[in-house]
């Protein structure tokens, strides 16, 4: 198999190493298209001496995948980690969870509990209501503060139309490896200078079924031949009577958008929205896996209903004045509930841990131009308080106890002042140099309130920082077919509640993590250097190496040899703790090759090594394999078609971080073996005005069984969908 992977991604390398994962619609590639995320105000690419991904609306309808997290998988160069069909954690540059930075209409998403291990939160932001996603690579605490270390995934919304009366879109997809089930419309109406929109989607996803084609190397990982279940009063094992069907993974979803556009002058603009999603219950699959004697270790996990609320304000002002051209206000208010709910089989007692966190955050953003310099800076307030609750409730008796909570019962209270000042110079035609500063105070206090359950826990946690981010870039283009790029730039994480004052159990008996409010704030600086050519409007090589440098890396390690006791269990102690150094290096090719104005090909190559420098030297966790993408695309007026494969190679066990979050225990006794899928899709417009479309495909087209690296749940087998939508304009 690794013999035959070689040979296939040699193939990869020598026909097309690859490309970028936006729609090219014209022969010519524009170098002018607008990128937001890496100035927070409307900048030509070609000035931007940073690898950026851009995924577009019309490459969002035409991939027409279940979710944002295989979106992102499949259209840009974002690695996917998941521990459930419910779940998708975005990986960029060895980077993951609380060190991306999720930034929605440019509010920051990441609030006071993101956790260093692996995240669902991007799955919660539903892919039919984003006009754009703008993916950037490598550092950006320059403009964002915390948290962006490797990269910043930009989500920006639909944005209601002001030209045309009345819009609807309605769209309904099924799918057979899930049983899915989706349904949306969105609404949108216009009068002078108003625009209004409404969008509402559902999703319902069965079990899903992982690939029957099995190589020597995968074995017998991932089968389901028993699942438990409840029955009266007591739990039972039952029997699987399809062990490929990964029982006990289904789980559903609904989204909400309504969003107000008033521009009563052509210089000006308010943006009012709310944004609102929730799920069902959402099964942890892996730990629903989980065998001790033979028997499942829980009886129930899963996270309870998630809900997000996310109301927002925007002023955009573009009327010259003294001290801006350009104007941005945000004021916003996110409400997030969530719930980890865990009963060990056999036991009647269900433990229940509520947190909410309410995050208010203001910011503003001013650009100036003088000649030919760029000038930018903004200002921004952000305030998390997090409430934590949890008890037990026993389904026999339902008699309902105190159990620890999974943060400082007493609260917390996180908040953060940030200014930053970026310069752009164009030096002749030829070059760009940018440059720019910022500054960040940050605090955070928490409170144990009760002793009950471990007396060693302080009284009140209380850290304050204050980082400082710099950045500088070059860009050079000798002509107008040829682009280089250096950019050097440091960004920082800040600890979190999650960080410092979590008690969490991450797997009974298996190790316990304990609070420590003794953590200095994650620092890293990365060394970027990037090249893009082009060769008579049809070919486009890129590539892009960097290295980043990190010290105070959180990692978890324990405490001595101490064990107390966890749930009844005697439990290792281990704590968040700041390593001495790491290294993560890595590089990205592309290309892409338009043969004519019907076909075109693109593909793409990614690859991190990373390396912890502590008490020994390690691996660093959160690492992926060489991974990449290779597609051949087909459009004319009314047909749209594709052929891809997606591939990675192997990850050996040696190159796990055994004590991290790499999920060793998913995963084969050698790690994770190499993989590649072929998958296919077609879409046909049935009007002139493209007015009804519809959209088929098959995925993993040979029903190979594989799994992604970290992942606690096997990837999906052989999936045929169906989509029909319905646009009137």
């Amino acid at each position: 198999m690794r013999y035959w992977f070689r040979i296939y991604l040699l193939f990869v390398c020598l026909k097309s190493t690859f490309a970028f994962a936006q729609e090219l619609d014209s022969v010519n590639f524009s170098m002018n298209e607008l990128i937001i995320s890496a100035d927070k105000f409307q900048e030509k690419r070609k000035d931007i001496p940073r690898q950026i991904d851009i995924i577009n609306q019309k490459t969002i309808q035409q991939l027409n995948k279940q979710n944002m997290g295989d979106l992102l998988f499949e259209a840009s160069n974002v690695y996917l980690q998941k521990s459930q069909q419910g779940g998708g954690s975005p990986i960029i540059r060895g980077f993951e969870a609380n060190k991306i930075l999720m930034v929605l209409d440019g509010v920051r998403l990441n609030n006071a509990i993101y956790r260093g291990g692996h995240l669902q939160n991007v799955l919660r932001i539903e892919q039919n209501i984003i006009e754009r996603v703008e993916v950037l690579h490598g550092p950006g605490s320059l403009l964002y503060g915390s948290d962006a270390l490797g990269g910043v995934l930009n989500f920006v919304t639909i944005k209601p139309s002001l030209d045309k009366p009345i819009q609807v879109y309605v769209m309904n997809r099924n799918s057979s490896v899930n049983q899915e089930k989706t349904q949306l419309i969105t609404l949108q109406a216009a009068y002078k200078k108003l625009g209004v929109l409404f969008h509402y989607s559902q999703s319902d996803f069965g079990d899903l079924m992982q690939g029957k084609k099995r190589n020597n190397a995968i074995g017998e990982l991932g089968l389901r031949p028993f699942f438990q279940d409840r029955y009266g009063d007591s739990d039972r094992i039952v029997t699987n009577p399809n062990p490929h069907k990964q029982v006990g993974s289904a789980y559903r979803q609904h989204n909400i958008l309504t969003k107000w556009r008033y521009k009563p002058k052509a210089y000006s603009e308010h943006l009012l929205s709310y944004y609102y999603t929730t799920t069902g219950n959402i099964p942890r699959y892996d730990r629903l896996s989980e065998i001790a004697s033979g028997k499942p270790l829980f009886a129930e996990w899963y996270y309870g209903p998630e809900t997000f609320h996310f109301l927002h304000y925007q002023f955009n002002h573009s009327l010259i004045r003294t001290f801006w051209d350009e104007l941005k206000l945000n004021i916003s208010l996110q409400q997030v509930e969530e719930s980890r709910n865990t009963r060990n089989f056999g036991n009647s007692w269900l433990n229940q841990r509520q947190e909410k966190v309410a995050v208010f955050a203001m910011h503003s953003d001013f650009k100036k131009r003088i000649k030919r310099n760029e000038i930018r800076y903004g200002l921004e307030y952000l305030l998390n308080q997090v409430n934590s609750t949890a008890s037990a409730f026993n389904l026999l008796t339902n008699a309902r106890q105190a159990i620890s909570t999974r943060y400082p019962d007493g609260g917390s209270l996180v908040y953060s002042l940030g200014a930053y000042l970026t310069m752009s110079q164009e030096i002749g035609k030829k070059w760009v140099f940018t440059e720019g500063i910022r500054v960040n105070y940050n605090s955070l206090s928490a409170r144990f309130s009760s002793k009950q359950f471990y007396s060693f826990l302080p009284n009140k946690i209380q850290q304050s920082y204050k980082p400082v981010s710099a950045n500088v870039g070059l860009v050079y283009m000798p002509n107008a077919k040829l682009r280089l790029y250096a950019n050097i730039g440091n960004a920082y994480r800040v600890p979190n509640v999650d960080d410092l004052g979590k008690l969490f159990d991450s797997r009974p008996g298996n190790i316990l993590i304990v609070p420590n409010n003794y953590l200095k704030a994650e620092q890293t600086i990365t060394y970027e250097l990037g090249i893009e050519k082009r060769f008579n409007n049809k070919l486009l090589i890129a590539a892009n190496a960097f290295y980043t440098g990190a010290w105070n890396t959180l990692i978890i390690k324990q405490v001595g040899s101490d064990s107390i006791l966890y749930d009844n269990i005697l439990t290792p102690v281990f704590t968040t703790q700041n390593a001495q150094r790491a290294r993560i290096i890595g590089y990205h090719v592309q290309v892409n090759f338009i043969v004519n104005k019907y076909w075109k090909m693109e593909a793409n190559l990614n690859q991190s090594l990373g390396t912890i420098f502590s008490d020994s030297i390690m691996p660093l966790d959160h690492i992926p394999p060489l991974y990449g993408r290779l597609a051949i695309h087909y459009s004319n007026k009314r047909w749209q078609a594709s052929l891809q494969s997606q591939f990675s190679d192997a990850k050996h066990r040696s190159k796990y971080y055994l004590n991290g979050e790499d999920n060793i225990e998913y995963a084969t006794a050698n790690g994770l073996p190499a993989w590649y899928i072929i998958s296919t899709n077609v879409g046909y417009s049935f009007f002139k005005n493209q007015a009804l479309h519809l959209r088929t495909g098959i995925e993993n087209i040979l029903d190979r069984n594989y799994r992604t690296f970290a992942s606690g749940i096997s990837a999906p087998g052989r999936n045929f969908y169906l989509s029909l939508a319905y646009q009137l304009n």
